[in-house]
């Protein structure tokens, strides 16, 4: 096997956080915000990193959100290893493809580890465990991922069935499919054979690479070539817009997890959870009542809500399974079963020309 030299930890923050209006706005997507705990969910995955195992996380993220990532990696005394520039969103597959090629810059035999910017690990240290297990199966030419044994049957996330042993706890991924219809992951969930994918991926940048090329060329050849073609002022590198614009847009996860013979998954405990709703957000604050609750509210007869309140009063009475978001003017209702919906109300207000709330 190859030996294991220090890994690349390369965060994604490319997400508009649509599902988390109106705390979640353009300016500051969901990830440049203290969801769970005083920091904002960014600095949490920084700080991930910072042990002699990594080199400085380097951020792929739009332009406008490069100076607020800077103040917050500052504000925790993070080092940077520089910024990749998206010019337009292209999901996940190609920010791989160019977090790859930018880890060879840095270290010829490179390990790269692909996180989002937006998920919240309650066992960092169950997670650098993980992440030291996977790194000799992933320097052997696997394409790792971590599975998360699922609790309820989500249809917004990956699902992995392990196949044969690669190493002690890690395995072969026997079969992966992207986000089932709701009776196929409820299936899933009673067999108690698959894992979620946590969308956090281990492997040789070579590796990747040579498998994107070989399954994906239509992300692989325009986002090689929008790195090459990058121009670069410091440690910022923007992205050649007419390449990466041409790109396809896909997730890791079907341009070359379910397609490739070289996947792999280590289960593992890590505390994660995907904030990717109001339903989400409120699974993982609320107390014995079923109540997260922050800001200036009243209640009375209530249960199973989520509010939060930048500065108005807001007072319930009677209500339950709710989401009451009070934030920079803008003011959600929400159903907590109707989570997904709310991108809905944000592809409204993208049709009003200057909208003030996006």
């Amino acid at each position: 096997m190859r030996e294991v030299g220090k890994i690349v930890p390369v965060i994604l923050s490319g997400g508009a956080g649509s599902r988390l209006w109106p705390a979640s706005r353009a300016a500051a997507p969901k990830q440049m915000l203290p969801l769970v705990t005083e920091k904002t969910m960014i600095q949490e995955t920084a700080l991930r990193f910072s042990s002699d195992m990594y080199h400085p996380p380097v951020f792929i993220c739009a332009a406008q959100h490069e100076p607020l990532i800077r103040e917050q990696m500052q504000a925790i005394n993070i080092e940077i290893g520089g910024f990749l520039i998206e010019p337009v969103a292209r999901n996940t597959a190609a920010p791989a493809v160019v977090a790859a090629l930018h880890a060879l810059s840095l270290e010829t035999d490179a390990l790269v580890l692909i996180v989002p910017a937006d998920h919240h690990i309650e066992k960092p240290d169950a997670f650098r465990r993980a992440v030291a297990a996977c790194g000799p199966v992933a320097a052997h030419g696997y394409l790792m991922t971590f599975g998360i044994t699922p609790d309820h049957a989500a249809t917004g996330f990956g699902y992995i069935r392990k196949g044969e042993a690669l190493s002690p706890g890690a395995f072969v991924v026997d079969s992966f499919v992207e986000k089932p219809p709701q009776d196929v992951a409820e299936t899933y969930l009673a067999s108690g054979e698959y894992y979620w994918n946590s969308g956090i991926f281990l492997f040789h940048a070579q590796t990747l690479l040579a498998e994107m090329a070989a399954f994906s060329p239509g992300v692989s050849g325009p986002a090689t070539a929008a790195y090459q073609t990058a121009s670069q002022s410091g440690d910022v590198w923007n992205l050649n817009v007419e390449y990466f614009a041409s790109c396809q847009s896909a997730p890791v996860d079907k341009a070359v997890m379910e397609q490739t013979g070289k996947a792999g998954v280590l289960p593992c405990e890590l505390g994660w959870h995907d904030i990717g709703s109001f339903k989400a957000l409120k699974a993982l604050k609320a107390d014995t009542d079923g109540l997260a609750l922050s800001g200036n509210i009243r209640l009375s007869q209530s249960k199973d809500c989520l509010i939060e309140t930048d500065g108005p009063l807001v007072a319930a009475v009677g209500v339950e399974n709710l989401a009451i978001i009070v934030k920079d003017g803008a003011v959600l209702v929400l159903n907590l079963d109707k989570s997904q919906d709310v991108k809905k109300i944000v592809a409204q207000l993208k049709l009003e020309d200057g909208s003030p709330f996006l």
